[in-house]
């Protein structure tokens, strides 16, 4: 017999209803819309929750719950096996429920305006894109972030590092993602998918840098260079920053 316990959780309820205290293993499901996600995200970062993101299926195996998700464009399934503690998420159709817990509607709290900080130019109208692929790691997105705001540009991502975290789903660019027309883009750590390249203006001059000689990317770019990004991305920042000083 499973120790787990899932319970659903509407937002909106007819009254309010603080969360209890859980002392068994726990799964919060919450509907995914944009309230639910909030919601979901909010109760993870303030408990320390696991956080599951947003669940297909699941089903108890033993003592352990084990929820399956997509990813990668619903390429590719991950089955995720939780063996205790809270845990959150989010679905579509909710699943066979222990309980249920009914939120009441929140109060309207007032609005507080905060500057953006995070991108200077927006994507869509730069006249300069890096994007970064899969290849990259959370350093090296940083690295293009500061290339960027040095040339006054903006970061792109594929659709395989949105889907690793690497970068926010309004920085993919792509099929399934924005459309971008810069006079130049840099694509690092990228393969090449027509996917990717569908989003990218035909008129844009395209270079290249991908540590596999034989990556497709080189096959459409104008130049590119076949080596470690974590080498060439810091001497590419001093070559930048020294050319604006002077």
């Amino acid at each position: 017999m499973s120790r787990w316990h899932v319970f659903g959780v509407r937002p909106g309820g007819a009254c309010p209803t603080l969360l209890p205290a859980f002392e068994e293993p726990t799964l919060l499901v919450f509907p995914a819309t944009a309230e639910g996600e909030a919601l979901c995200g909010a109760i993870a970062a303030a408990s320390g929750a696991a956080m599951l993101g947003r669940i297909a299926s699941l089903a108890r195996e033993g003592d352990a719950l084990v929820a399956s998700r997509t990813t990668h464009g619903g390429r590719i399934a991950v089955r995720l096996r939780v063996a205790g503690g809270l845990a959150v998420a989010v679905v579509n159709d909710m699943p066979d429920l222990d309980g249920e817990i009914a939120l009441g509607a929140p109060v309207e709290p007032a609005p507080e305006r905060i500057a953006r900080a995070d991108q200077r130019v927006a994507l869509e109208s730069a006249r300069i894109v890096l994007g970064g692929g899969r290849g990259l790691d959370e350093a090296g997105f940083a690295l293009l972030e500061r290339i960027a705001e040095a040339l006054g540009g903006a970061v792109g991502a594929s659709l395989p590092a949105v889907d690793l975290g690497l970068a926010p789903v309004s920085q993919q660019v792509g099929q399934s993602g924005k459309f971008v027309t810069p006079a130049l883009y840099f694509a690092v750590g990228m393969s090449g998918t027509p996917q990717h390249l569908a989003g990218i203006g035909s008129a844009t001059r395209l270079i290249a840098l991908n540590n596999d000689p034989a990556a497709a990317i080189f096959r459409v770019a104008e130049a590119g260079a076949a080596a470690d990004a974590r080498t060439l991305l810091p001497l590419v920042l001093r070559a930048v920053e020294a050319r604006l000083a002077a």
